[in-house]
C-alpha cells in the first residue's frame, strides 16, 4: 500500500485525544481513513467499555464516504450493513452511525460514554454537536479522528484547532497527493482558479467566501472588562427563518470589542436572555430600529425595566455593512464566549449572503460607538440610573 508523506506522517504522529485532517479535496484525507485509521482505531478498542461512534452530516454521507468504500475493500463479513436504527457491524464492533448537521440527530449521544469517534466534513457540523461530543469521550483511551474541508477564516473549528487543546492538526493541498493524474489535477486547478473554492479546495486553507467582506479571521479577546460599561444593540426576528441578533460593543484606548449572541426565531422568545445579558455587562441602553414593528419592541423592552432608544434605519444595509463594520474589521476584538453562529454570519457575510441579523448589528453598533466616543454607562452596579 503505497503512501504519501502526509498519510505515513498520521499514521506515525496521530495519536492525540483530538487528530484532524483538513485540506484540499482528493487530498488522500479519507482514504488513508478508509484503508487504515478506522479499521486500526476499532480494533485498538476492541472489548473495551464505551460506544463507537461515527458522524457525518447525515447517516447517507457517512455510508457514501466511509462504510460502502470500506465494504468493498475488507468485505461484508467485515463491514456491515447499515440497518434501520443507525448501527452497523465493523470489524467485530456495534458502532453507531449519526447525523451531525442537526443539534436534534444527536440526543442518543447524551449520556453515553464513547471510546472511539470518527467525524467527517467537521467544518459543516452543528458546533453544539461537537461541543456535546467533547464530554462524551470521557474514557482514558478515548480518541477522535476527523476530517475536514476548509471554511472561511474564523470558523468554530479552526478556534479548536489552535485553541492549545490535546490535537493533532494535519492540512493538506492538492499537491500532497502524488498519486493522481496529472491530467485530472490541471483540470481542477483551472476550474477552480480565480474564485475561493482554489484557496479551499486547491491549497486547502481557510477562506472567505465568494465575495465575503471580511477576508481575514477576526481578533479576539478574553477580557470582559473591556466591554463592561458599553452600548447595546439588538437586530429582532419575527418568525420565519431570520435569527434575533444581540451585539454588546464599547470603544477603549485598544480599539473596539464586540460581544455577540444569535437566537432562531421570534424575538419575545428571547427578551429575557437579551436583557440578562445587557445586565451581565452593564451595557445599556439598548438600541433597536422601529421600521418594521413601529415601535413594537422598544416598547416591550421599556416595559421590562430596559434603558431603550429606537431610531428609523435610513442606511442601505449592504452599505453599512460595508463601510461601519468593514472600515474599523482591524480595530474590532471579539470577547471569547461570542456565539459561533452569529460569528459565522459576520465572517461569511457578502451582499448575497442569505443570513445577514449578526453582521448588521454588528455594524449598527460600529456606528454608534463612532458617535459615542465620550459615552457614559446607564448603569450603577449592575442597576440603571
Amino acid at each position: 500500500m503505497q503512501l504519501s508523506e502526509k498519510q505515513q506522517a498520521y499514521i506515525r504522529e496521530a495519536q492525540r485525544r483530538w487528530n484532524f485532517k483538513g485540506g484540499a479535496t482528493r487530498s488522500g484525507k479519507t482514504w488513508l481513513d478508509i484503508h487504515y485509521v478506522v479499521p486500526r482505531r476499532i480494533r485498538e478498542r476492541a472489548g473495551l467499555p464505551g460506544l463507537i461512534v461515527l458522524l457525518g452530516m447525515t447517516r447517507q454521507t457517512v455510508a457514501r464516504n466511509l462504510l460502502v468504500p470500506m465494504r468493498e475493500l475488507y468485505g461484508a463479513e467485515l463491514v456491515g450493513p447499515l440497518r434501520e436504527d443507525g448501527t452497523v457491524r465493523l470489524f467485530g464492533e456495534e458502532c453507531w452511525v449519526i447525523g451531525a448537521e442537526k443539534v436534534t440527530g444527536i440526543g442518543r449521544l447524551r449520556g453515553a460514554s464513547v471510546k472511539y469517534a470518527y467525524g467527517d466534513e467537521v467544518a459543516d457540523w452543528a458546533p453544539e454537536v461537537f461541543e456535546l461530543l467533547k464530554s462524551r469521550l470521557d474514557r482514558p483511551y478515548a480518541c477522535f479522528d476527523g476530517t475536514y474541508n476548509p471554511r472561511e477564516p474564523g470558523h468554530w473549528l479552526q478556534r479548536f484547532l489552535t485553541s492549545g487543546a490535546d490535537v493533532y492538526s494535519q492540512n493538506y493541498g492538492l499537491a500532497d497527493n502524488p498519486f493522481l493524474p496529472e491530467a485530472f489535477v490541471r483540470s481542477l486547478r483551472e476550474e477552480y482558479r480565480g474564485s475561493v473554492f482554489y484557496d479551499r479546495y486547491i491549497l486547502g486553507q481557510w477562506s472567505g467566501a465568494e465575495g465575503a467582506l471580511f477576508p481575514t479571521a477576526p481578533g479576539y479577546t478574553e477580557d470582559t472588562q473591556r466591554l463592561r460599561g458599553g452600548l447595546a444593540h439588538v437586530d429582532a426576528a419575527y418568525g420565519g427563518s431570520d435569527c434575533t441578533a444581540l451585539t454588546l460593543g464599547k470603544r477603549d484606548a485598544a480599539g473596539i470589542v464586540l460581544y455577540g449572541r444569535l437566537w432562531q426565531g421570534h424575538v419575545d422568545a428571547v427578551i429575557p436572555q437579551i436583557l440578562a445579558e445587557c445586565r451581565r455587562f452593564s451595557c445599556a441602553p439598548l438600541y433597536c430600529e422601529r421600521n418594521a414593528d413601529r415601535g413594537y419592541l422598544a416598547r416591550a423592552l421599556s416595559a421590562q425595566g430596559m434603558a431603550v432608544r429606537s431610531y428609523q434605519e435610513r442606511e442601505n444595509k449592504f452599505m453599512k455593512i460595508s463601510t461601519h463594520l468593514r472600515g474599523v474589521w482591524g480595530q474590532v476584538r471579539f470577547l471569547a464566549g461570542t456565539d459561533d453562529a452569529y460569528l459565522a454570519q459576520v465572517t461569511a457575510y457578502s451582499e448575497a449572503a442569505t443570513h445577514d441579523d449578526a453582521p448588521d448589528s454588528a455594524a449598527c453598533m460600529c456606528r454608534l460607538l463612532e458617535g459615542e466616543r465620550g459615552y457614559r454607562s446607564a448603569f450603577d452596579r449592575g442597576r440603571l440610573v
